[in-house]
């Protein structure tokens, strides 16, 4: 009997232990992470197992010794009962565990392996890196940080706090943006100390920052502030569109290029959407307010195969009436200056292993709007000295070739109102850009390597009315362009430090680029009247022989001029990171560039009657005429540069505790030159734009982290700053012509300053400011405002004065409360109500190159706000949204005025106001 019980005590060992191996086993089998929650309780299990084994095996040898058969009986029947249990228990805990399985596969993807290697301080971002991994779609509220020293960053092509990036930064997070409707790069602006924009139409775009980079972009030239979308290089034009559905922008100072593909000289705007997702999610923003507005946002992400294949599409539409009347008869109900866009971008993101994913990304947008407008500022009948000016704009149109239009009633033009044009030609420029994008990270153990691989195009019309005025001089005014990119970029990063404090990462990058574009312009009848010389109009319009030379002479040509620019870059490039100790690091980086620009050029006519048709008395006049309107005639060669360019940088930082960061970065890097042609078709190349840059910052946190305030002071010298300017040129009658070219010497010098409190729960704050003195060190070839007079051709020493699109102080700041909901003490129905206002300030600025007196523009406030209310977990909300709130007119842009052209400028957006509903499950 004593042994039967002994085998049937044996039998019960034998399954307490495949009992602990079970559980084991089912344990060790889930997704770390995702185990957490159900391991506690097997760990019980578990535990609860390895006793009973325990207490087995120490009591059953003390009964055999004291052969006490009954008592071991009843305890091993014991035994068997909990036995019985646990093994219940266990079981009801694997299923459990299979559960967890199959919904850890449903919404898992490969664990991004760390982005990069820590970057420069001065460094630039790339985008969010398209990880092989994404995280879970959270509420809102969720997806926000605790305290504001969590906000995370992409700018080292990694994530990381802002707070522990060694570099000057601003960031806007994806609330802000969505909150605010942040959908173009102006918005941007308004969000972001020292950085200025100006749109005057898709391809004359422009972005600055501390000043540096004002210049009109075309097709050849480079700006000095760097635009990435995705991690792909954008050119100019290409920001001509809606970003939505985004994760967060990041502006970052100082030269880049030493950590990413493209580089640039001035600074980079990075520009991070949101990434696809294996958990279901969709979202929907519904708008609808004054000036006809209508705008609708929607995205959708989720699982194609779980685990394996998920996608993410979203599509924006965006429709408001303009805000400047038109006071040309056939047109005077029209409200120009209107947006009509729409777009949208479908992602999708393979993992079919755990240390490899792909991401491709295809978008498209198109837009079809009078954006190109231009309301005339000033047309001044004298100098500043108080001479009167021979020849003027409204001088022309005020000739009596024009009487029969003035007693019509027709307004002929309009002078000093910006919200009022005089247009007889209604022009609409359209806007196709679409693209394409892969990128593939490969986690190899101690290195990650990426690729990304891109492809954009776009189809550029842009069409307005080139004379401003309600005669028939110009029939048609505008262009085309066609512009591709092909980049290609590989990087390998070290997941692992060498030698136990050193971590890196090396690239290469590669880019071709085709832009082929025309320009356009049919003259008519008016043309001649209007573009012949005081002398040769009271001439011809003397006889009626004169006053049908002057009709035909310009009639119905039109004229065409076209370019061709191509672009080959090759770079390599290289940064390391030094962890000296836990608290210091030295960042260097390096990068070697090689390009190769070409372009091509040409200006002529067609259509109209011959030259040889005219009368021989008439020709000279007529060809006068003609070179007045439209220039020389000419067929430039194709030519180039070819040039090798470095950039570097020296960064380093060091962590005084853990919540003080003090840094310092010196940097250099080169903007690319530029093949050019002048006015006769002869090759009129730029010469690279070189600058040395100086940071100074530190960034602490307070009050437990809900206070951070970060200060950055600067110091950037430019050497061969890309402008316009006038040379020597003994072709032209007085020895000198305006071109773009190099100006010698700019410095811009300040402070920056970046904070933010959460002074308590429903309550933030926030500030960004910063004071910049930048101003032109060598420049006297400068091109003369026109009111000082100069001798034709003479040119203005600038050299000391602040330049253009550079105010000295700027700011934004702004309140955001929240609180919930309810009726009674202690109700709450799930409820908030919140509300936002933001202010951007600009302080006084000359928004023109040459520094006209028409070209200033004072200091102004922009306020943006709403008010509303929504469910606190963040799946619906309705609001009452306005921007530019007290309706403030200014001025981004001023073009020139001359004897034939008008001073004009481009205003930012009026108010618009309305309802805005917001859902997302």
């Amino acid at each position: 009997m004593r042994n039967e019980k002994f085998v049937d005590s044996s039998v019960s060992l034998e399954d307490l232990n495949a009992v602990s191996k079970y559980d084991a086993e089912t344990l060790s089998s889930m997704s770390g992470k995702n185990a957490s929650a159900p391991s506690a309780r097997g760990s019980v299990g578990l535990s609860g197992a390895a006793m009973l084994v325990a207490g087995a095996c120490l009591l059953a040898p003390g009964y055999a010794a004291a052969d006490a058969n009954s008592d071991l009986a009843a305890e091993v029947a014991r035994l068997k009962k909990e036995l019985g249990e646990t093994k219940k228990e266990l079981s009801d805990t694997r299923k459990e565990n299979e559960q967890l399985k199959d919904e850890v596969a449903s919404t898992k993807v490969s664990e991004p392996p760390p982005s990069s290697a820590p970057a420069a301080a001065g460094q630039a971002v790339l985008v969010s890196e398209a990880p092989a991994a994404v995280a879970e779609e959270k509420d809102q509220a969720e997806s926000q940080p605790k305290n504001l020293s969590e906000v995370v960053v992409t700018a080292r092509r990694k994530e990381e706090k802002l707070q522990d990036v060694p570099l000057p930064i601003s960031v806007i997070g994806g609330e802000q943006l969505k909150r605010d409707n942040i959908v173009t790069i102006n918005d941007i602006a308004r969000r972001v100390p020292n950085l200025g924009v100006s749109t005057p139409s898709s391809r004359n775009s422009s972005i600055a920052l501390r000043g540096i980079g004002k210049n009109k972009g075309n097709e050849a030239m480079e700006g000095s502030v760097g635009v990435l979308v995705d991690n792909v290089w954008s050119w100019v034009g290409s920001t001509w569109t809606n970003y939505v559905d985004l994760d967060h922008v990041e502006l970052l100072r100082g030269p880049q290029g030493t950590l990413q593909g493209k580089n640039s000289t001035v600074g980079l705007l990075n520009v991070n959407s949101k990434l696809p997702s294996f958990k279901a999610g969709y979202y929907f923003e519904g708008f609808a307010g004054n000036r006809d507005s209508q705008q609708a946002r929607a995205m959708a992400t989720g699982p194609l195969i779980n685990g394996l294949l998920a996608y993410r599409a979203s599509v924006f539409y965006d429709k408001r009436d303009g805000s400047v009347l038109n006071l040309d008869s056939p047109h005077t109900d029209t409200l120009h200056q209107d947006t009509n866009m729409l777009g949208g971008r479908v992602q999708f993101l393979l993992t079919p292993t755990d240390s490899l994913s792909a991401r491709i990304i295809l978008d498209r947008s198109s837009s079809a709007q009078t954006m190109i407008l231009y309301p005339a500022i000033a047309d001044p009948t004298t100098f500043a000295d108080g001479t009167l000016r021979p020849s003027s704009f409204s001088k022309r149109l005020n000739r009596d070739w024009f009487t029969s239009l003035q007693n019509s009633g027709q307004p002929v033009y309009t002078i000093g109102d910006p919200r009022k044009i005089a247009y007889n030609n209604h022009q609409i420029s359209r806007v196709d850009q679409q693209g394409a994008s892969g990128e593939i990270n490969w986690d190899l153990g101690g290195y990650k390597l990426t690729s990304i691989t891109a492809y954009r195009s776009s189809r550029n019309e842009p069409r307005h009315d080139y004379d401003y005025s309600t005669a028939d001089i110009g029939a048609m005014t505008g262009g085309t362009s066609l512009a591709r990119q092909w980049t290609q970029e590989f990087r390998l990063t070290s997941q692992e430090p060498a030698f136990g404090f050193i971590d890196y990462q090396l690239g290469a990058f590669a880019l071709r680029s085709d832009a082929e574009t025309e320009f356009q312009h049919t003259f008519s009848s008016d043309a001649g009247a209007f573009y012949s010389t005081d002398a040769i109009y009271n001439r011809l319009n003397a006889t009626a022989a004169g006053r049908e030379v002057l009709l035909k002479s310009l009639n119905r040509i039109l004229q065409s001029s076209k370019t061709h620019p191509t672009v080959t870059s090759l770079a390599g490039f290289g940064q390391l990171n030094l962890h000296v100790t836990d608290e210091a690091t030295l960042t260097l980086g390096f990068r070697n560039t090689w390009e190769k620009r070409d372009n091509q050029a040409s200006n002529g006519y067609t259509g109209g009657e011959f030259l040889s048709s005219f009368a021989p008395a008439y020709r000279a006049d007529v060809a006068a005429i003609r070179q007045a309107a439209y220039g020389n005639v000419y067929f430039g060669p194709r030519q180039g540069i070819e040039e090798n360019s470095q950039s570097w940088l020296v960064n380093p930082s060091y962590k005084l505790t853990k919540d003080i960061l003090i840094y310092f970065s010196t940097a250099y890097g080169e903007k690319s030159g530029v093949a050019q042609f002048d006015n006769f078709g002869r090759p009129d190349n730029i010469a690279p734009e070189k600058v040395w840059d100086y940071e100074l910052g530190i960034k602490t946190a307070w009050l437990d982290n809900t206070l951070t305030a970060n200060l950055n002071l600067y110091n950037t010298d430019v050497e061969g700053y890309q402008s316009l300017l006038v040379v020597e040129d003994h072709h032209s009658a007085v020895g000198t012509r305006s071109t773009m070219g190099n100006v010698k010497g700019i410095t811009a010098r300040g402070v920056e300053l970046d904070a933010a409190w959460q002074a308590y729960e429903g309550v933030s704050f926030f500030a960004n400011a910063a004071y910049n003195h930048a101003v032109y060190t060598d420049f006297k070839n400068a091109p003369c405002a026109p009111e000082l007079n100069m001798m034709a051709g003479m040119p203005c020493d600038y050299t000391g004065l602040q330049i253009p699109n550079a105010p000295e102080f700027t700011a934004n700041y702004g309140v955001d409360l929240r609180t919930p909901l309810g009726f009674g003490k202690f109700a709450d129905y799930g409820f908030e109500w919140h509300a936002w206002l933001v202010d951007s300030f600009k302080s006084r600025a000359n928004v023109n190159t040459n520094l006209t007196k028409y070209g200033i523009q004072p200091s102004y406030h922009v306020v943006d706000g709403g008010i509303g209310v929504g469910t606190k977990d963040g799946h619906y909300s309705l609001n009452l949204v306005g921007r530019n709130i007290f309706d403030t007119i200014y001025v981004t842009d001023v073009d020139q005025y001359t004897g034939t052209q008008v001073a004009k400028g481009t205003y930012g957006d009026a108010r618009y106001f309305g309802a805005q509903f917001r859902s997302s499950f």
